[in-house]
Parts: C-alpha cells; structure tokens; sequence
C-alpha cells in the first residue's frame, strides 16, 4: 500500500552529542573542563539572558545553561583579550602613538558581538528544528493514519515513521518507539516527546493523541481531525504569505528599481554643480547598499515562507 512521501530530504545530520559549541577555536571538551570553575558565573549569565533548561533539550542541546553560560563567558573573555591585543599590535605598527582605550572598546564591541549571537544560538537552533519538523509533520500523520486505518496498532504506526525518511521527525519518533519497546507506557512515551519538543504544531497533535488514548476515543478518528486542522492550518498560512508576498513585492520594486534609478539620477544632477565633487565611489556605494538591501530582503521573504510547508 503506498504511503505519502516526505518532501525535500536530506541526509541526516551527526548526532547529537557531535555537535560543537559556536565560535570556539578551543576543542568543545577542552573548554566545558576549563568552563567548569564558572558555574555560578554562568548561570547568572544564562538567567540574564532568559535561557532555560527546556530551551536547551527543545534545541537538542546536551548542555546544561549554567555549562553552556560558563563556556560564553569563557569565550567572551577570550575573543575581548584578542581583539583588543590584536587592534593594539596593528595601531602600534600603523601609528607611533597608539591608542591602548581605543584597543580596549574595540575588543570590547568584538567580545559583546560574539556575546549577542552565543545568546541567540540555542533560539535559533530552535527555529531551524521548528521548521525541519513541521515540513513533513503533515505527511508522517498521514502515514500513522493510513497504518491506524489498515488495522496497525498505534505502536507499529510509529514505528513505521520512526523507520521511515521523515528527517528529524523519524529521530523524534524513534525515541519514543525505543521507550515503548523498553516497557514505558505509550501515553508516557507520547508526553515526554510532546514535552521535549519545540513544534507547537507537533505538540499539539500529540497531545491530541494522548488525550484520546485517555479518554478511550478511537485514535485514528483523533488523528484524521488534527490531520485536517494541519491541513486547513496549512491554507490560512499560504493566503498570510500571499498577502504579505503583494506588500514585499512593492519593497522588491524600491530596491531593485526605483532606489537606484532615483540614486544614479540625484548624483548626475549633483555632479552638475562645480562645488561638489562626485566620485566613482559614490556609484560603489550605492551599488553595494542596493546589494546589502536586497540580501535582507531575500532573507526576510525566506522567513516569511509558511512553517507548515517547510524550505524548498
């Protein structure tokens, strides 16, 4: 019996546990050991920037806050002494007379720069795992629903997924399936996955699912109702990008057409006077805000793309 096909697959990524800590130049072991006298320096950290225990297993991050705010602030440290000894060797090479303060706030603004984005890096994670799971979240439930509807127990309906090449939702089941066959009750299996799992579209579902196994309702009549809400879920999100699409559509049009057209033109019209000298770098300039200005844009319509259709 054929099954629906996840769409756009990639190969999977490495495990968990392989995954390196960002902006490191210091082996990831090596530095949680060195990281290991900050704890309480790094759970400050965490807190002052609102990270969380849930965040980090969401993100399928094996560190705790307090491990990973004592490596930032490590790192911090580290990437502030080397901006600033590197500013001040390039002046004093540069300059007679450099300038130590201004070596110190420069390296200080590097230092705050990787700062910002360690903070951010755990909720961007997050987001790429929201999308990778909702891409193919429709095609899985329908796969548990054709197995359910065929006379499959629930159990091997999972296993089917967890089996199949749905990406990292395959991985997500698998986990579930593994504690199952380990003897852990299905509904209990079901709510650590929901609980431990960033997609609130995905959670929903699952809890959907347990309350029905609860309630004594037939699963696959769950199922099939959040397989519709998905799927008018997925329409309301096309008609939003559609119109969000007719508004960046008029942005693309001042970027591409009429920012530079009305540039070129106000810089020809201001060369005509003798007292201001335009140059070719002016022309540069404006070709590379245009270019800056329409890799923004290029990025802002990815973000905009529905999450239930996933990236193509």
């Amino acid at each position: 019996m054929p099954f629906p096909q996840p769409k756009n697959i990639e190969p999977r990524p490495r495990a968990r546990h392989a995954r390196e800590m960002p902006f490191s130049f210091i082996p990831t072991p090596l530095l949680f050991a060195m990281a290991k006298p900050l704890r309480g320096v790094g759970g400050a950290l965490s807190h002052a920037v609102g990270l969380t225990p849930a965040e980090f297993r969401q993100a399928g991050l094996e560190w705790t806050p307090e491990e990973y705010g004592s490596a930032t602030a490590i790192l911090v440290a580290l990437y502030f002494v080397f901006g600033a000894t590197l500013f001040f060797v390039v002046s004093l090479r540069a300059f007679s007379n450099p300038n130590f303060l201004l070596s110190m706030a420069l390296g200080l603004i590097g230092g705050l720069l990787v700062f910002a984005q360690l903070a951010v890096y755990p909720r961007i994670l997050i987001k790429k795992r929201v999308r990778e799971l909702d891409r193919n979240l429709v095609f899985a439930l329908r796969t548990i629903l054709v197995q359910l509807r065929s006379g499959v127990s629930l159990f091997d309906s999972l296993k089917v997924v967890a089996d199949g090449n749905f990406g990292l939702l395959s991985r997500q089941f698998k986990r579930a399936v593994d504690e199952i066959g380990t003897g852990v009750i299905e509904q209990h299996a079901l709510e650590k996955l929901a609980e431990n799992n960033p997609s609130l579209f995905f959670r929903r579902t699952i809890w959907q699912i347990v309350n029905g196994m609860r309630a004594g309702a037939d699963v696959s009549v769950v199922l099939s109702e959040s397989v519709d809400a998905l799927t008018r879920e997925q329409g309301i999100q096309i008609r939003k990008y559609e119109s969000d699409m007719r508004l960046l559509s008029l942005v693309y049009m001042m970027l591409g057409v009429i920012i530079p057209a009305l540039g070129i033109t106000f810089l020809i019209v201001l060369s005509s006077f003798p007292q201001i000298q335009i140059t070719e770098f002016f022309f540069w300039s404006l070709l590379g805000f245009v270019g800056v200005m329409q890799f923004m844009y290029l990025g802002i319509v990815k973000s905009k793309r529905p999450q239930l259709l996933g990236d193509s």
